[in-house]
């Protein structure tokens, strides 16, 4: 009895990719860097993944952020180390007669991690969570999105962040 290894590497092939996409959803990824009255200025990935299943507009944004602050101990830049994660459900807010700005709003959660040296030593490594409120604009333009948002975090990082950058399709 001969065997077919074809529907064998068909299978092996199915499991590997994945299930199909769903129709309309859309993956964006690129970058941002972020300003935050505590944490300064940082840089980081972002991705958004659409779930037109909830509702049109509505996607789960993830980014992490890696900070560079100023530590305020005579040391710029030195062995205060700062970052976040962040995962949001954002949802677009629908403007009559304007196609080239979309107002957004959402919330998520988010994870800091924060080291702040004391005397001499390099500090304990501490995880804070918290939560977003988010407010921000995108601007769909042909093959990228620019975006720029506002980021409230209660408890976690316990700042205000504005972040802006670039998807990519």
């Amino acid at each position: 009895m001969r065997r077919s290894t074809s529907g064998s590497l068909i299978v092996l092939l199915a499991v590997v990719a994945g299930p199909p996409p769903l129709a309309g959803q859309e993956v964006k990824v690129g970058g941002q860097v972020t300003f935050g009255d505590d944490a300064d200025f940082g840089l980081g990935p972002r991705a958004q993944l659409t779930l037109p299943w909830i509702a049109p507009g509505v996607r789960l944004a993830g980014s992490f952020d890696y900070f560079f602050p100023d530590s305020g101990l005579g040391d710029p830049g030195g062995d205060y180390d700062y970052h976040e994660l962040n995962l949001n459900v954002l949802a677009d807010i629908s403007l009559d007669r304007v196609t080239n700005l979309v107002p957004y709003a959402g919330g998520g959660l988010n994870v800091a991690w924060e080291r702040v040296p004391s005397n001499g030593s390099e500090g304990v490594l501490e995880r804070l969570y918290g939560l977003n409120v988010i407010a921000g604009f995108r601007f769909p333009l042909v093959g990228f999105t620019p975006f720029v948002e506002a980021r409230y975090e209660l408890e976690g990082g316990q700042q205000l962040l504005v972040a802006g950058g670039i998807l990519l399709p």
